[in-house]
C-alpha cells in the first residue's frame, strides 16, 4: 500500500477517533469498586437445563417442565464483578459494552434508557441483562442507586465504550 495512501488512512482513523471522544458523554456521578475480575484463555461452552417441580393442581401440559440457559463463547474471557454506585441525579452517559452484563439492582431506583430513548425503570430487587445496545443509566430519586454487575467480556476488551448521544436524547433532555 503506497505511503499516501497509509497517511490518509491514518488521519481518517484519528479524526474519526477525536469525533466520537468530543461526541459521547461522560458518566455523572458514578462511582464503581471492581470486586473480582478474572479471566479464562478457554471457550465457554455451557448449556444447562434444570427441571422444574410440578406445581400441584397445575395443568402440566400449558407449562414448561424446565428451565435451560446457554454461554458461548468464541475464544477467550474477562469475567469482572463490580459493585457501582450512582448518586442523585448522576448519570452513565451513553455507553456500550463489549460483551454481557447480568445487573442486580441492590438499592434506589434507576431509569434505563435504550438507543431510541425508551425508559424503562429498575427498582431494588429488580434485575436486567446489558450488551452491545448503545444505553445510559440515571438515577432521578433522592438517594443513591447501588447496583451490582456481573461483566462477561472478551478478553482485553474494555468494560464500557463512550458512544454519543443519540439523536433522541437532545429533546429530552437526556445528552
Amino acid at each position: 500500500m503506497p505511503l499516501k495512501t497509509r497517511i490518509l488512512i491514518a488521519v481518517v482513523a484519528i479524526a474519526g477517533t477525536i469525533v466520537t471522544i468530543t461526541r459521547a458523554t461522560s458518566p455523572v456521578g458514578q462511582f464503581f469498586t471492581v470486586l473480582s475480575s478474572s479471566s479464562t484463555d478457554e471457550e465457554i461452552m455451557r448449556h444447562v437445563r434444570v427441571p422444574l417441580p410440578a406445581v400441584a393442581g397445575s395443568n402440566s401440559e400449558d407449562k414448561e417442565d424446565e428451565w435451560t440457559a446457554k454461554l458461548y463463547t468464541s475464544g477467550p474471557s474477562t469475567f469482572q464483578v463490580v459493585d457501582v454506585t450512582l448518586t442523585p441525579s448522576g448519570h452513565t452517559g451513553w455507553h456500550s459494552h463489549p460483551g454481557i452484563l447480568l445487573i442486580s439492582v441492590i438499592s434506589g431506583s434507576i431509569e434505563w434508557y435504550n438507543s431510541q430513548c425508551m425508559k424503562h425503570v429498575y427498582n431494588a430487587g429488580d434485575s436486567l441483562t446489558e450488551s452491545t445496545e448503545i444505553h445510559n443509566v440515571r438515577n432521578v430519586g433522592t438517594v443513591n442507586a447501588h447496583f451490582m454487575v456481573t461483566y462477561v467480556i472478551a478478553k482485553g476488551q474494555p468494560r464500557r465504550i463512550d458512544q454519543p448521544a443519540p439523536a433522541c436524547a437532545a429533546e429530552l433532555g437526556l445528552e
